[in-house]
């Protein structure tokens, strides 16, 4: 057991609002010091390769001394191997995209932890709206209402006026709690607010588990998830298409593809935009500024899944509401359309 307790501060935010790449700055920069990240999934994490000293299935060491890790079904075993470490100085978890961080507020008094805060990211573009959203808005709703730091994300594309909504409905909710707006690349002064909350006491947690509890199961029966393999190369001009079409019945999407060139690339949909980027390396391979599983890892490691074989590429579709299975089956079968038979 750890002698020497460290502050965890937990990451939330709604499907596609931003938590990744608030965390991909937060390991990037040590701005926390001797850092464990936690995520859902090591996919979405783009780790620079000049930072990387070593990486495995389950743990990435980086040469700043900050680590990330996959957390995986058994929270309590990763969490508890992270509180008995006493060669870190901060602990950050991700929490589930439809997860309520409050949730997970007792772990942040476990012993080999303090309350670090609780930081959630808000979609300037699509927040009001998902607040109007009978099926949707108790978990965004939620997530806000935890908040001892809200971080406004894709500012920019959302102008003044979505930005000074956005704003005022997070405050309706979470009174007086402070607001930090990104704009542009420049993370700098949310690092510092994220900081400057982790040293902060918190908001007490009410005991110390005796189990992990899922933070995202109240809110998951109304969310449906389908996987959808695209084989060969494909048509991803229409692969945009479909998924503009089926929002904002589908929440969340993403996937690696291969193009008509036969070219990787990356395909999201979040916040209501569909974007399309690079992605070096047909899934499961390593790529140049990627992370290549299986390479040794130092001692003191954290538990996690092992690292998947290449495979063909897919897109994960996420949809909400009663109608959201049939949504996914209707989304499936047109992305099915541009794959080669």
């Amino acid at each position: 057991m750890s002698t020497r307790t460290k502050p965890l501060t937990l990451m939330s935010g709604y499907l596609g609002s931003g938590k990744t790449t608030l965390i991909n700055h937060v390991l990037g920069s040590g701005a926390l010091g001797r850092a464990a990240v936690v995520v859902n999934d090591f996919g979405d994490v783009n780790i620079d390769a000049a930072l990387i000293r070593s990486s495995g299935a389950d743990t990435i060491e980086l040469t700043n001394g900050c680590i990330c890790c996959q957390i995986t079904d058994d929270v309590q075993r990763t969490m508890g191997a992270l509180a008995a470490r006493d060669d870190l100085d901060h602990v950050v978890c991700e929490v589930s995209g439809i997860g309520d961080p409050a949730q997970l507020g007792a772990w942040r008094t476990y012993p080999g932890f303090r309350p670090g805060g609780i930081v959630v990211c808000v979609d300037a573009g699509v927040t009001v709206r998902r607040l109007r959203d009978e099926y949707v808005a108790d978990i965004v709703r939620a997530q806000i209402a935890a908040a001892d730091l809200l971080v406004v994300t894709k500012a920019d594309a959302a102008g003044d006026l979505g930005i000074s909504l956005t704003v005022e409905a997070c405050k309706a909710i979470a009174g007086e709690v402070p607001v930090q707006v990104v704009r542009g690349e420049d993370w700098t002064a949310t690092l510092r607010a994220l900081e400057s909350v982790a040293r902060e006491t918190g908001r007490p947690a009410d005991s110390h588990p005796d189990s992990p509890s899922d933070p995202s199961s109240e809110h998951s029966a109304v969310h449906s998830t389908l996987t959808v393999d695209m084989t060969g190369p494909i048509d991803v001009e229409g692969v945009v298409e479909v998924l503009r079409s089926h929002e904002p019945n589908l929440v969340r999407a993403k996937g690696i593809v291969q193009d008509s060139a036969g070219a990787w690339v990356t395909v999201q949909l979040a916040g209501g935009l569909v974007t399309v980027e690079p992605a070096g390396a047909a899934p499961g391979s390593s790529a140049p500024g990627s992370v290549a599983p299986g390479e040794s890892v130092s001692s003191g490691s954290v538990p996690g899944p092992s690292g998947s074989a290449p495979g063909p590429s897919a897109i994960v579709l996420i949809a909400a509401g009663p109608d959201a299975d049939e949504a996914l089956e209707r989304a499936a079968q047109e992305l099915a359309g541009r794959s080669p038979q």
